[in-house]
């Protein structure tokens, strides 16, 4: 009977190992498709950078005016003056005017009359609102004297004012200048002998106007 069961014992385990080759192998899992690769894109080409501007001229050097006294060409006998210039050329250091039989202005006439005046500091030279570069300015009482009032016995005092205003502006050589002035009037009242503030210009009387040119000295 042992000899029975050891070959049956054989043939099972044969079998089994036959059949288990047999079996049917499980297939490989197959991968999701990959969705298909977009071309790859060509880059930009760099932008193309402007043209720089062309070269502008370079400015040339502001010449300064000549420092020493310049004297105007008023295109008026009566009226002349003269501007100082200072030694590094920056500013009016002084002017001087003077008057020769000028008027009727305000009413008002004089034979002569002079002005000087020293700026400290001077006047500088740069560019005006007006387009000038400098404005010389004076208030010059001509007149005071004593007048009869309406009223009995009151007297009150007239007081004649001129008013100066001389602008310029030098060239980019610094040797020529030229400009405009003005000469008004205006009166003024009081009832003392005491001199009043100038008035504004503004309530001044065009008398005369015009035009300066002046050289170097």
């Amino acid at each position: 009977m042992q000899k029975f069961i050891i070959p049956l014992l054989t043939v099972v385990m044969v079998v089994s190992i036959i059949f288990a080759g047999c079996a049917p192998a499980t297939p490989p899992e197959t991968p999701p498709e990959q969705p298909p690769e977009a071309p790859a894109e060509e880059p930009e080409p760099p932008p193309e950078e402007p043209e720089p501007p062309p070269e502008e001229p370079p400015t040339p050097p502001t010449v300064l005016p000549k420092p020493g006294e310049w004297t105007a060409s008023t295109g008026a006998t009566e009226f002349t003056f003269t501007v100082t210039v200072n030694p590094d050329g920056t500013g009016i250091s002084n002017y001087t005017y003077e008057f020769e039989e000028f008027g009727f202005c305000g009413g008002y006439r004089v034979g002569k009359m002079t002005g000087v005046f020293t700026n400290t500091p001077p006047i500088p030279i740069h560019p005006l609102p007006s387009g000038a570069e400098f404005s010389l300015v004076h208030d010059k009482e001509v007149y005071s004297g004593e007048d009869e009032d309406p009223l009995p016995s009151i007297y009150r005092w007239i007081h004649i004012y001129w008013h100066i205003v001389i602008e310029g502006k030098f060239d980019e050589t610094g040797t020529q200048a030229s400009g405009t002035w003005e000469i008004s009037s205006a009166e003024v009242h009081t009832i003392s002998s005491f001199s009043p503030s100038p008035p504004p210009s503004s309530e001044g009387t065009v008398c005369q106007e015009g035009t300066w040119e002046a050289s170097a000295p």
